[in-house]
C-alpha cells in the first residue's frame, strides 16, 4: 500500500529473442527518473542506432511450437484481511470483478494485529472476512504477513529479539490456518517506507544506518526469522520477500538482497509506481525498464544469477489531481504492461493495485487506484487487463520487439493463430506502420467495440491494435516515425 494507514499500523530488435508462453491468468511513492527499456530484457531492439532511426522492418517467422513455461500469475489486490472495510463488503462482488478482469490469483493482508497471544498460542481475533473469503475461490492467494503490532512488546519496527519470537510463533500459525489455501506469503510490506506507527520519519536514503528501524540490515533480520518460520510450518511453502516501496537506484534492495535476505526464500517482491512523474513518463516501458534495471544490478552482485521478481502491487490512479492519469491512459498502461511482462521469464507475477476503488472522492489520490469504481461500476481498464490477460493466458508461445524507441510489436501465438499487437508507450509517441505482406488485414482497437476495423496500415497508438491473422506464414511490418 501507499502511505495511507489502514490499520492501527500500516500493512500499507534484430528480431527479438523469444519465449514460451507463459500460461496462466492472472503504495509506494514513485522513483523520479525513467530507465531506459533495452535492460536485460531477454529481448533485443530492433535496429542498432534508436537516435536516429526513422524506418524500421520487423520480421515475425513462423514458430514452432515450444512447451510452455512457467505461469504468469495476473491478479489484483483486495482487501479482506484489514480492520476496514475499504468498500469490500462483498465477497460475491468481489469475485464476480476477479473473474470479470481474468485474474488468477489476489492479494491481501493477514496482518500480526489481528492474532492475540494467550500462554496457550496465537489466536486469531481478527480477519475473519479474509478467512471467510479464503475458501469461496480456487484463485492463489498471495497473503501479506507482517506489520507493526504494538500490543506486543517490541513489536514495532526494528523488532526486539522477544517480539521476534512471537512473530515466528504468529506466522507458524498462519500457515496452520491457511495451508490447504496453498498461498504465496510474503514477509511485510514497505518496510523501507514507514514502520507503519508513530510520527512519519522522513525519507529513508539508500540503504539506511542501523539506527534507522527501516534499514535493510534491520529488515534482513526479520525477512530471515520469517522463512524459516514459515518453512518450518510448511517446507513446500512459497515465501517471497521485499514487497519493496520506493527505492531511488534500488540501494535499499540490493542491501537486503546482498546482505542475504533471499536466503531460503522464492523470489524477490516490488512495488512499481510513476504516476507523480512527468505525464510522458507515466507509462508501462517507465516500470519495466526499472524492473529490468533492478535485475541487472542483481545479476552483477549475485553472480549472474537471475532472481525471480514479484511485481506484487502496481497502478495508475484515475484521480482528478496532479498525479491521476486519465481512465483511458491507465488502460493502455495496464495492458502493456502485462504483454510486456509475458516476454520476460523472471517476472512470475504482477498483481493490479487494486481491484475497486477504496473510497468515493474523486479528488483523494488512494481513493481511485481500483479497475473498478468505489460502487463496482468497470473502469475502461478492467476491461484491458482482461484483453491483455487473456492474449497471454491463451498463448503457446509470446515475444516482443520494439522497432523504435517506444514503439512495440507484440506476438502471441496459439496454435495455428496468433495475434499481432502494436502499440506507442504513450501520445508523445508518433509513428506509422504497415502490414506490408498482408494486405487485407483487419484489425481493432483493444476495448473499443465502436471504433472502425483497422486496415493493414495506421497510426501506432497507446491503445493497442490487434490483428488476428495465421500462424504459418511470415509477417512483415514496417514501422516508421
Amino acid at each position: 500500500m501507499k502511505s495511507t494507514r489502514i490499520l492501527s499500523g500500516k500493512p500499507a530488435h534484430e528480431p527479438a529473442s523469444s519465449y514460451p508462453a507463459r500460461t496462466g491468468v492472472p503504495f509506494s511513492s514513485v522513483l523520479r527518473r525513467a530507465i531506459p527499456w533495452c535492460l536485460l530484457c531477454g529481448i533485443t531492439i530492433f535496429g542498432a542506432d534508436r537516435a536516429t532511426a526513422a524506418e524500421k522492418t520487423v520480421t515475425l517467422p513462423p514458430v514452432a511450437r515450444a512447451n510452455p513455461a512457467a505461469p504468469l500469475l495476473i491478479g489484483s489486490n483486495i482487501h479482506f484481511g484489514l480492520v476496514r472495510t475499504l468498500g469490500y463488503d462483498s465477497a460475491t462482488t468481489a469475485l464476480h470483478e476477479l473473474a470479470q478482469i481474468g485474474a488468477a490469483s489476489y492479494r491481501d493482508y493477514l496482518p500480526w494485529q489481528s492474532f492475540s497471544f494467550p500462554p496457550q498460542g496465537p489466536v486469531l481475533v481478527k480477519s475473519q472476512r479474509l478467512m471467510n473469503f479464503l475458501p469461496q475461490t480456487k484463485l492463489k492467494p498471495v497473503l501479506n504477513v507482517g506489520a507493526a503490532n504494538s500490543s506486543v512488546p517490541g513489536g514495532v519496527p526494528p523488532i526486539s529479539d522477544d517480539a521476534l519470537g512471537v512473530f515466528d510463533a504468529y506466522l507458524k500459525k498462519v500457515v496452520e490456518l491457511t495451508r490447504q489455501y496453498d498461498p504465496i506469503y510474503e514477509i511485510w510490506n514497505e518496510w523501507n517506507i514507514d514502520i507503519g506507527t508513530g510520527i512519519r520519519l522522513p525519507r529513508l536514503v539508500g540503504e539506511g544506518p542501523a539506527s534507522d528501524p527501516r534499514s535493510a540490515a534491520n529488515y534482513v533480520r526479520i525477512a530471515n526469522s520469517g522463512v524459516r518460520a514459515l518453512k518450518s510450518a510448511n517446507a513446500h511453502a512459497q515465501v517471497i520477500i521485499g514487497a519493496v516501496g520506493d527505492d531511488t537506484d534500488w540501494k535499499w534492495t540490493r542491501a537486503i538482497v546482498r546482505d542475504g535476505a533471499l536466503n531460503g526464500a522464492d523470489g524477490l517482491s516490488v512495488h512499481l509506481y510513476n504516476h507523480c512523474l512527468k505525464p510522458q513518463n507515466r507509462t508501462a516501458s517507465e516500470l519495466i525498464g526499472r524492473v529490468k534495471r533492478l535485475q541487472q544490478e542483481l545479476m552483477q552482485d549475485r553472480g549472474g544469477a537471475v532472481t525471480p521478481i514479484y511485481v506484487t502491487e502496481f497502478s495508475w490512479p484515475t484521480s482528478n489531481e496532479p498525479c491521476g492519469v486519465m481512465p483511458l491512459v491507465a488502460g493502455n498502461n495496464f495492458a502493456q504492461f502485462i504483454m510486456q511482462s509475458a516476454a520476460i521469464p523472471w517476472i512470475k507475477g504482477i498483481w493490479v493495485h487494486e481491484l475497486k476503488n477504496i473510497g468515493s472522492s474523486p479528488t483523494d489520490r488512494e481513493n481511485n487506484f481500483g479497475l473498478f469504481t468505489f460502487n463496482d461500476e468497470p473502469k475502461p481498464a478492467a476491461c484491458f487487463v482482461r484483453k491483455a490477460t487473456d492474449l497471454v493466458r491463451s498463448a503457446d508461445h509470446v515475444d516482443i520487439q520494439e522497432p523504435l524507441p517506444d514503439v512495440f510489436v507484440f506476438r502471441a501465438r496459439r496454435g495455428a493463430r496468433q495475434s499481432v499487437v502494436l502499440w506507442s508507450s504513450g501520445s508523445t509517441v508518433k509513428a506509422r506502420y504497415a502490414l506490408t505482406n498482408l494486405p487485407d488485414a483487419s484489425g481493432r482497437r483493444m476495448c473499443d467495440e465502436t471504433a472502425p476495423a483497422a486496415g493493414p496500415q495506421g497510426d501506432v497508438e497507446p491503445t493497442p491494435i490487434v490483428y488476428d491473422v495465421d500462424a504459418s506464414a511470415p509477417i512483415t511490418i514496417r514501422v516508421l516515425n
